[in-house]
């Protein structure tokens, strides 16, 4: 195994140097401009470690400082962990991918009899986004699983991809079925103790726990610390975890060098969703799949409790960022992305730039946009969409617009196929900010895929 040298170690953990270079002043940056507290960031260059660092504040009412083995809530950034915990299973002869999640949770809804386990993996399942409990609510598995079953399937399995927190709180209940302990327990001695991430571990607000940093949301009256939820909404196996930069970085080695799992398991976690008629998605278990100029790119942004990470690796480059924040505001993208550029200039892309066409599928993505603002978006503009999902995801991204201003300037950057469908990029500018949406499109022009994120520069690369 290759370890962290004693130099890097040392330089690591110091609050930040008396010298500036790129990357420090890139988070110093990002930063001030999000109003974070601290970030800690981590390069896997080729399995070397190349760079594990803290900056800012861990906890700003007792000013501690981040330090290379601070932690942080990662979200689902942690469903990678949970992806290879089910692939040792199948080593095990305890899981099999392609056989019904029935089989391991007979009191699951029948509805559920055509989702294999390789489905939840792939978010192909067609199981709701969210659980739709009560975060405040504590909750037994039995109850929270009766919860989801309650749910409309989006679609039939097998039949389209949408991200799905439900698909890997499901998996964690199988993984404590065959196993009988928890997830995290199982994760603990066959994942994090072998490898060396001792920093790793589940949430427990009531824990004594050393290094863990404190998450921040913003609000008008200035920085709060993160609303508090049961014990169940931290206990759930779609990123319920602590952990650090340096154990991030040690388990980047470990998938740099396919230690751990076999290398056929290795192959079917870098293996992209396929569906029932045999269309590719851009997703392999525990990441989003891109393109970045010539090179590959996984991605997974995860986002709770007032916490931010975003975990990019490069495959066929074999290079590997993390970056955490405790600030809701923090653009953990942007950051690693631009780290990946300073790591290897042919990473590095040029600013994006609006298409200059403007076509009928654009001006109807505007009135789209716009109704949804105005909390008028229609259910029959979308596709394969349960009434749970609709109406979560347009309440929540017609409050996020709303609270943007006017409408200023509304652009297409890019289009690409996935999934048997389009998927547009577009960019909207209000008096009050910006936002990236993708909108990903039948032949016949409905909605089966919609993401809005914030945006921090208008031209940040795609």
């Amino acid at each position: 195994m290759k370890t962290l040298s004693l130099a890097v170690a040392l330089s690591a953990l110091m609050p930040c140097a008396a010298w500036a270079d790129p990357v420090e002043t890139l988070v110093a940056q990002e930063m001030a401009r999000s109003n974070t507290p601290g970030v800690a960031v981590a390069v896997v260059d080729r399995g070397r470690i190349a760079r594990v660092q803290g900056f800012g504040q861990a906890n700003i009412e007792h000013g501690v400082p981040v330090h290379a083995d601070t932690l942080f809530k990662v979200g689902a950034t942690g469903m990678q962990f949970t992806a290879a915990a089910v692939m040792l299973l199948v080593e095990d002869g305890k899981i099999e991918l392609d056989a019904p999640v029935l089989r391991y949770l007979p009191k699951a809804p029948a509805k559920w009899g055509k989702v294999t386990i390789r489905q939840l993996l792939d978010h192909t399942s067609g199981l709701p986004a969210t659980p739709n409990g009560d975060f405040r609510t504590d909750y037994t598995n039995a109850e929270l699983l009766a919860i989801i079953a309650a749910e409309d399937l989006n679609f039939p399995a097998g039949a389209h991809w949408r991200f799905s927190y439900a698909g890997y709180i499901v998996l964690g209940f199988v993984i404590e079925e065959v196993t009988g302990e928890h997830w995290s327990s199982f994760m603990a001695h066959r994942i994090f103790t072998p490898l060396g991430m001792n920093g790793a571990r589940k949430i427990d607000e009531m824990a004594i726990i050393s290094n863990r940093a404190a998450g921040y949301e913003l609000r008008e009256s200035g920085m709060r610390n993160a609303e508090w939820v049961s014990p169940t909404a931290n206990s759930t196996a779609d990123g319920s975890l602590y952990l650090s930069a340096l154990d991030y970085a040690v388990w980047a080695q470990a998938v740099s060098e396919r230690r751990l799992l076999s290398p056929q398991s290795w192959d079917i976690l870098a293996r992209e969703a396929r569906l029932g008629d045999g269309a590719t998605c851009a997703y392999v278990p525990g990441w989003s799949v891109s393109m970045r100029g010539t090179q590959k790119a996984w991605g997974q942004l995860g986002s709770w409790q007032g916490f931010q990470g975003y975990t990019l690796r490069y495959p066929d480059r074999d290079l590997a960022i993390v970056v955490y924040a405790n600030g809701e505001k923090a653009d953990v993208q942007r950051v690693a992305r631009t780290i990946a550029g300073l790591t290897d200039p042919s990473l590095a892309l040029p600013p994006a730039t609006p298409r200059t066409d403007v076509d009928s599928t654009t001006l109807k993505a505007r009135s789209f946009i716009e109704d949804l603002a105005k909390g008028r978006a229609r259910a029959t503009d979308f596709t394969k969409f349960a009434k749970l999902d609709f109406d979560e995801l347009t309440a929540l991204y017609g409050a996020m617009l709303a609270n943007l201003g006017e409408l200023t300037e509304f652009a297409l950057f890019d289009q690409s196929p996935s999934c048997g469908e389009t998927t547009y990029r577009y960019r909207a500018r209000y008096t009050k900010g910006m936002v990236d949406i993708q909108l990903g499109l039948t032949s016949a022009g409905k909605i089966v895929n919609l993401e809005i994120s914030p945006l921090s520069e208008w031209t940040q690369p795609l």
